[in-house]
């Protein structure tokens, strides 16, 4: 088959919807407040910074703005988040970073249960990576791990942050037209910047306000579709029929 007769998922809501109504789901459930994963981050940010990175945080760095790990120098939280993100990758990649990130950067910093909403936001925003991922194909996941890991990141930006359910539907189908995709071969679940690139790119999806950018709706199917380079697997749960088929097979 050409690459001409690939044919795409389109926007679907309801595949959005779903995705919403697992997180809202899972935030809704008690959790305990992750203080392993906390005392991870401070031991990792605590790791020797190599020369390229402290020139980079230098460069970056602001007053009374995001912690950059392990430098005693802050900065503007989008920088931030990517900057952060890049070190973690370094020293241990790892999926869960950039919605960890996010959820800390997007969280009332004087709000004493503001641990128990990350945690809970961060459960959240792993159903919506696995419910994600669960419309590719296997062959197809790696290339959309960055995509992944921006919706996650959303998701934990936006509910921690104490704003509620509402809007989140918006919000992934703003955060998957702010993703990377991988080129080439050789892809990992963590490489490079991904990590802080789905953390900056996804707690920018939940902060820009609604009149600021309206995504396309149902965005989520036709740009996971666009990663997976086949139709989402929602379209065989909800029904695809022969004439679909014999047109994707022209």
């Amino acid at each position: 088959m050409t690459a001409a007769a690939v044919m795409l998922s389109p926007p679907a809501a309801e595949v959005t919807q779903e995705l919403v109504e697992a997180a809202l789901t899972a935030f809704g459930q008690p959790a305990a407040a992750r203080y392993a994963e906390i005392d991870a981050l401070a031991r990792f940010g605590h790791e020797p910074v190599d020369e390229p990175a402290r020139r980079w945080a230098e460069r970056i760095a602001t007053a009374d703005a995001f912690p950059l790990f392990g430098t005693g120098l802050s900065a503007s939280t989008y920088p931030a988040l990517l900057w952060n993100g890049a070190r973690l990758d370094a020293i241990v990649p790892d999926v869960h970073w950039a919605p960890l990130l996010a959820a800390l950067a997007a969280a009332d910093p004087a709000d004493v249960s503001g641990l128990e909403r990350v945690a809970r936001a961060l459960a959240a925003a792993e159903t919506v990576r696995q419910g994600a991922a669960g419309l590719l194909s296997a062959d197809a996941l790696p290339v959309a791990w960055p995509t992944l890991s921006t919706m996650a990141a959303a998701t934990a930006a936006h509910l921690g942050s104490g704003c509620g359910g509402d809007g989140l539907a918006r919000v992934l189908d703003l955060a998957v037209s702010l993703t990377a995709l991988t080129p080439g071969e050789t892809r990992s679940a963590a490489s490079g910047l991904w990590a802080g690139h789905g953390a900056a790119s996804g707690w920018l999806a939940a902060r820009l306000p609604s009149e600021a950018v309206t995504p396309m709706a149902g965005s989520v199917a036709h740009t996971l579709s666009a990663a997976a380079g086949h139709r989402a697997d929602s379209e065989r749960k909800h029904g695809v029929s022969v004439a679909d088929v014999l047109t994707r097979l022209r």
